[in-house]
């Protein structure tokens, strides 16, 4: 794992993880040195990210922690955040 592309949160919730390394259950925002190539968004969709459209840097998933450090280890990917859940209002 490379923990200089996670945020604390990120490395905090990946160290805690008691589920084990397959649970989708980190969302995770991914912020890529630019628009993701087709090989770059099979890897996204693998991991379980949403890559939605090809032009965009910043993408979102719901990771595991595999996920998290298949992508940390990738050199087209900046950096990884926790992101928080949304509630209706």
């Amino acid at each position: 794992m490379d923990y200089a592309k996670l945020d604390a949160s990120l490395s905090a919730a990946v160290a805690a993880g008691d589920d084990g390394p397959e649970v989708r259950n980190l969302l995770v925002t991914v912020v890529l040195t630019a628009a993701p190539t087709e090989p770059q968004c099979e890897v996204l969709r693998g991991a379980g990210v949403d890559v939605g459209a090809a032009d965009r840097s910043v993408v979102s998933g719901t990771l595991s922690r595999r996920g998290v450090e298949e992508l940390s280890h990738a050199p087209w990917v900046r950096s990884l955040a926790l992101s928080s859940s949304r509630r209706p209002l």
